[in-house]
């Protein structure tokens, strides 16, 4: 199973999980409901606001199922507890 692209998440867009860049996700869909490509958890986007955007995924709660949190990250992956649907 591949990994998923730490650079990008799902937004929920009229009822639809559309994959989009971190960067996207936070500029032109910065209310929308977010979650992990790998787990479904939800998330959130953190990042700078310097001359050098730098954006990162980080989930609202962890769990050691996510292959994208590797402190955590247990070897089986699994879907988040509270997966968003």
């Amino acid at each position: 199973m591949a990994k998923p692209d730490l650079k990008r998440c799902e937004v929920k867009i009229d009822g639809a999980w559309i994959a989009v860049s971190l960067i996207e996700a936070v500029g032109q869909h910065g209310t929308a409901e977010k979650r992990c490509l790998a787990c479904h958890g939800r998330v959130a986007v953190a990042g700078s606001y310097a001359a050098v955007v730098k954006r990162t995924l980080t989930h609202r709660r962890v769990h050691d199922g996510c292959q994208l949190i590797p402190k955590a990250y247990c070897g089986t992956p699994s879907p988040h507890p509270e997966a968003v649907k």
